[in-house]
């Protein structure tokens, strides 16, 4: 299972080449990402008032129903802990709860195109830049 970060719901919510090219590339793959990710997302479409808030937010429905949403549980929260106690660098706790719930429900893969951005001890990460994303 691979999980997306909010910069790539975002990116894909957003209709961005590169973004379906990755998507497509993941064909096959169980996609994922956290209650906490969708979160994000929702809040941005809930706080720009421009006239397509509902259409992004309808998409946001869409995409919900299309992937895998991992819950932030006891399991997520306690290798969240984990990572971030033993990590050499800091980052927001929204982050280590993400991470920890892809490493707890099983995810191989969390592709974000943020850098700085800790690793996790069993899942691997994955940046994208869109701006070289290439479909294969």
């Amino acid at each position: 299972m691979k999980g997306l970060d909010t910069p790539v719901l975002l990116a894909l919510l957003e209709g961005s080449a590169r973004a379906k090219a990755m998507a497509t590339a993941l064909a096959g793959e169980e996609l994922a990402t956290t209650e906490l990710n969708l979160f994000e997302v929702e809040l941005l479409g809930r706080r720009e008032k421009s006239a397509g808030r509902d259409r992004r937010l309808q998409a946001l429905e869409r995409l919900r129903r299309k992937i895998t949403v991992l819950p932030i549980d006891e399991e997520s929260a306690r290798r969240a802990a984990v990572l971030a106690a033993s990590a050499r660098q800091l980052a927001p706790e929204g982050t280590w709860l993400a991470l920890g719930a892809a490493e707890a429900h099983g995810c191989s893969e969390w592709i974000t195109s943020r850098a700085g951005i800790p690793p996790s001890s069993s899942t691997r990460l994955k940046i994208v830049d869109f701006e070289r994303w290439r479909s294969k």
